[in-house]
């Protein structure tokens, strides 16, 4: 009986996966979670005191414990040999330029960021080991596997996607050869079909976009480029001078040299706005995404010549454009196409894990899915119980009055906090760490961002609709449960919920069920019950700069310590 610990080790966005000896996902989370450290840069995914808990909870003392990460074994010991050679020390990182290379980041960053890979795959295992020993006194650990970047992203894509037969595309920052990769799966086996050599990068494209614009990619606010696009226009010179920075010949993507890249940055920059740090750059913004939408164009083209298929599967950091996803369903073959809720680099705890467990069990097919997003941690009510005795507005409702309850608190105009059963897997909050409010006044926007998540005025709020009336609501319907495409509003009920339509009349969706999420459901339910519309506002349950809560005590702090109006987690309420 054999248990796997999924790792992702890369520089940022690390997380862990337990996967049990049925190849069941048994829990993930990213690490930024647990630490409350934004993208936990460089930052272990599996220190022994974290695992302790876990292991004993999920896994029997008795088990053997097989141990899976991204980047593969070939990659890592390339590493191995340049740390040799002394090429990540500090000495010799400073003797590297810090103007942008052909890789659109600078080389010195560059380098670094590779040293911090490596460093990570040094680690990994060895929390995991000292967990176990915590744990159980011994640690049946029958070694550690390492798997293809891209690989990873495309088994995690793939295997938790409701399809047996599908084209795959990987885009991102960096793999082990090249920034994108096509895959096919074929009933339910995944095969690599092509795999792009050379520093081109489309993650790295929008990363450099992101940092033009004002913003910081190193803080993961790449976000904010597709929150501002819609308030800009079409600059033909920003166009121009972006589209200097690559060529596209058929399929086949290149990136100018570097004398280019940095002559393009700095006449980007010198046309930059007065005022562009503190509101953003609109119009970079605008074209920043309509030149993604180019390069990415030319990979699906690539990806339906080589792989025709009604169904696409999307991976990898780029999968997480919310802007252009929603535009591809019907278009180059492709009538569904599937994004995990994970896509980026915190998925690929779960696509090394399963890679594991299906080299052991070579029989072995994934569960149709989608695969449930709810995998992370629980939340204690505990502190609740202790709060019982100074805390007059705290009570506890009947499980079948906490829907009605909330739901009129929000007819009331109220902001609340809704906490309720296991922590999504990925960026988004999907009814389980959620702040909800009302969308139709049409200044609800206004005052969340005021009083709670204190952030720029021009990032939209999701809608979060009853999957069975969403084709009323939405043009061109796709089902959504993870939040990862935005679709256009009908133009007849753009009025009745002004809080959650974007500026281009979009909304980033999530479509919810009764089977997928019985309480959140039941939520929305009953507000629609109450005022004839079947959606919430939902925002993720944090501050602007942190992650998304992980312990009861931090949704607690952030309750009296912002403007929220309520709090409910599990079956308890707080008002003020």
């Amino acid at each position: 009986m054999t248990y796997t610990i999924g790792l992702a080790t890369t520089f940022h966005d690390p997380a862990l996966a337990i996967i049990g000896p049925d190849g069941e996902v048994l829990f993930a989370e990213a690490t930024e979670r647990y630490l409350q450290f934004k993208r936990a840069p460089n930052c272990e995914p599996d220190t022994a005191p974290r695992m302790e808990s876990l292991l004993k909870r999920y896994i029997p003392a008795d088990a053997e414990v097989a141990i899976a990460t991204s980047w593969g074994e070939d990659f890592t010991g390339f590493l191995d040999q340049m740390s040799r050679a002394g090429s990540f020390t500090l000495d010799a990182l400073l003797k590297l330029s810090p103007e942008l290379n052909r890789s659109l980041v600078p080389e010195r960053t560059e380098r670094a960021l590779i040293a911090s890979l490596h460093q990570g795959q040094q680690r990994a295992g060895i929390g995991t080991l000292l967990g176990l020993d915590r744990a159980f006194g011994k640690a049946n650990v029958t070694g550690l596997t390492r798997f293809g970047h891209h690989l990873s992203h495309a088994a995690y894509a793939c295997w938790s996607s409701p399809f047996t037969d599908a084209a795959c595309l990987v885009v991102d920052g960096m793999g082990e050869t090249g920034a994108s990769a096509i895959f096919a799966l074929e009933g339910g086996r995944i095969r690599e079909v092509k795999r792009h050599r050379g520093r081109e990068s489309i993650g790295f494209y929008f990363g450099l976009v992101t940092d033009l614009a004002g913003f910081d990619q190193a803080k993961g606010e790449e976000w904010k480029i597709m929150g501002l696009a819609p308030y800009g226009k079409t600059d033909p010179q920003l166009m121009a001078l972006l589209r200097r920075l690559y060529t596209i010949e058929g399929y086949k993507l290149s990136f100018a040299k570097a004398d280019v890249v940095q002559a393009v940055a700095a006449e980007i920059l010198s046309l930059r706005p007065a005022d562009a740090l503190d509101s953003g750059w609109a119009d970079l913004a605008r074209c920043g995404q309509d030149v993604f939408a180019e390069m990415m164009e030319a990979l699906l083209g690539e990806t339906a010549a080589l792989v025709p298929s009604p169904h696409l599967v999307l991976a990898g950091g780029c999968a997480l454009n919310s802007s252009f996803n929603g535009k591809i369903a019907g278009r180059h073959g492709f009538a569904e196409v599937f994004v995990p809720s994970a896509p980026a680099d915190d998925g690929n705890a779960i696509g090394a894990a399963w890679l594991s467990h299906a080299q052991r069990n070579p029989d072995w097919r994934a569960p149709k899915g989608p695969l449930s997003p709810y995998l992370g941690s629980t939340v204690s009510t505990e502190p609740f119980e202790r709060m019982q005795a100074w805390e007059k507005r705290l009570r506890k409702l009947a499980p079948d009055e906490v829907a009605p309850v909330t739901a009129r608190l929000l007819t009331e105009g109220k902001l609340i906090g809704w906490v309720q059963g296991r922590a999504e897997f990925g960026p988004r909050a999907l009814g389980n760490r959620s702040i909800i409010a009302d969308p139709r006044p049409a200044d609800a926007k206004d005052i969340l961002n005021a009083k709670v998540k204190y952030r720029e005025a021009f990032r939209p709020f999701a809608p979060s609709i009853l999957a069975e009336h969403a084709p009323d609501w939405f043009e061109n319907y796709q089902d959504a449960p993870y939040m990862e495409r935005t679709l256009t509003w009908k133009a007849a009920v753009r009025a009745r919920v002004p809080a959650v339509v974007h500026e281009d009349a979009t909304g980033r969706l999530q479509s919810v069920t009764a089977e997928r999420n019985p309480r959140y459901h039941a939520l929305i339910s009953a507000f629609h019950d109450l005022t004839g519309v079947p959606v919430i506002l939902n925002t993720s349950f944090n501050i602007m700069g942190k992650p998304i809560l992980h312990s009861a005590e931090d949704a607690i702090l952030m309750f009296y310590t912002s403007g929220l109006d309520a709090l409910v987690i599990e079956d308890w309420l707080l008002v003020k």
